[in-house]
């Protein structure tokens, strides 16, 4: 091999990291296809280099076979080819958990959770729905019909205990009453 990328960019073999990306840069903005005047073969070799010698392992591992082939009267080694080892520039450190950030978000979550219990109003008693079913609050009106209210609590508090059809009956211990929707009979006891 000989300095065949480093004389792509048009720069020495111990151009800096800056000067390749500036010799880059430049004949990227002469050769680039758009520009209708250069090939797309030239950009392509351009390019190539560029990935080669931009990367730092990628230019060390270059060199390295650069020198082995100046050295071996420009021939590769015979059998099988051995990956030269690459150079990191970023010194390595164990990866650590960040336990900073998982007690801060579970701090925030306790802290969401504790505001939303103390800021939290239960609902008040469910309004009437006009549907009288067994369970309901009931008023008696003025023509005995039954119209469903919120239950109080109190004495006076009249409850459905079924609903039966016009033509049936109420059960033993129960009055009866017309519902307002006209669904058929209420069978009202009072709360003792």
């Amino acid at each position: 091999m000989s300095d065949g990328h480093y004389r792509t960019l048009r720069v020495s073999a111990d151009a800096t990291a800056s000067e390749i990306r500036d010799a880059y840069r430049r004949l990227a903005r002469v050769h680039h296809p758009d520009r209708g005047d250069a090939g797309d073969d030239s950009m392509a070799a351009i390019n190539e280099a560029y990935r080669v010698l931009g990367e730092p392992s990628r230019r060390a591992v270059y060199d390295a076979s650069r020198r082995g082939s100046a050295v071996g009267g420009g021939h590769p080694p015979a059998g099988p080819a051995v990956p030269a080892p690459t150079v990191s520039t970023v010194p390595s450190t164990p990866s650590r958990y960040p336990w900073k950030l998982v007690v801060g978000m579970a701090v925030v979550g306790v802290a969401i959770v504790l505001i939303g219990a103390a800021l939290y109003e239960p609902p008040g008693p469910e309004r009437p729905d006009n549907l009288l079913e067994p369970g309901s609050c009931v008023t008696i009106l003025a023509n005995s019909d039954a119209q469903e209210v919120v239950c109080s609590g109190g004495v006076d508090d009249r409850v459905v205990e079924v609903v039966v059809a016009f033509d049936d009956r109420c059960p033993v211990g129960t009055e009866a009453y017309r519902d307002r929707q006209g669904r058929g009979t209420a069978c009202v006891s009072s709360v003792r």
